[in-house]
């Protein structure tokens, strides 16, 4: 990226690069950084796809898995998320896989019940202490 030059008033900063935050912002609800296994199955076409992964990243609208399985996007999966609070997993039916890369996918979460989204939500609550130790910036939008 270019460098550029921001005067505001006497002081002057030097823009170097994007703030890796600033992709994120197009999201409905930011992700906090998570490590639960979590296991999935679908089909695409004739094709069933099953595997098991590790959750990168948690919101309530999504998240990111670390997987070598090979995804399609637009697939429809059905999660089985081990989030480790004494609960079985959750279990997320009809998730639309959103991205893929070479070695991860991410999930858009289906409409959750009450129930759900108060599980996820303190999943997100109890590891959003990570993202203030390593110094991302975490935050939830209120709609």
């Amino acid at each position: 990226m270019e460098k550029s030059s921001v005067k505001l008033g006497d002081l002057a900063f030097k823009v170097t690069d994007q703030k890796a935050h600033s992709l994120l912002d197009r999201r409905y609800a930011e992700r906090v950084p998570i490590r639960y296994r979590v296991a999935y199955s679908g089909t695409e076409g004739a094709r069933i796809v099953r595997g098991e992964g590790v959750l990168k990243n948690l919101s309530k609208t999504g998240c990111k898995i670390l997987s070598t399985a090979t995804i399609s996007l637009g697939g429809r999966l059905t999660l089985l998320l081990y989030l480790e609070d004494g609960q079985a997993p959750m279990r997320l039916n009809d998730t639309l896989v959103s991205w893929v890369d070479k070695e991860s996918f991410s999930v858009r979460f289906p409409k959750l019940s009450p129930e759900e989204r108060k599980r996820l939500q303190d999943m997100i609550f109890k590891n959003i202490s990570l993202s203030a130790v390593d110094h991302r910036r975490t935050g939830f939008r209120i709609v």
